[in-house]
């Protein structure tokens, strides 16, 4: 099991969906992708230095199940802690997936 640094109780002062830009992603939390569903748990998110696009342009998101999502910046995002304990709506995610999504690494 990973383990995740974060102030759990500072989490419990923000709200369960927590918008963020692409490149402000953190390891420890699950996105809500276009369909409305929670992805994996984020592992690992770098930026891309060697991008083509030029440094500070892009970032890929490494996820707990293997799969890896290259963002461009400044996509808007909804997060969710790994462990939240209060209710997600699937109304709510619906209403806050993303229209744009990033493209599988590799691809």
């Amino acid at each position: 099991m990973t383990t995740y640094y974060r102030n759990e109780q500072a989490a419990k002062d923000q709200p369960a969906l927590m918008p963020v830009r692409s490149q402000d992603v953190d390891e420890g939390y699950r996105l809500v992708d276009p369909g409305g569903v929670l992805t994996a748990v984020v592992e690992h998110v770098q930026w891309v230095d060697n991008h083509p696009a030029g440094p500070d342009t892009h970032a890929v998101v490494s996820f707990e199940d293997g799969s890896d999502i290259e963002f461009p910046f400044d996509v808007p995002l909804t997060v969710v802690w790994h462990d939240e304990r209060r209710p997600v709506l699937r109304t709510d995610l619906a209403a806050v997936a993303p229209a744009s999504w990033g493209r599988p690494l590799g691809s």
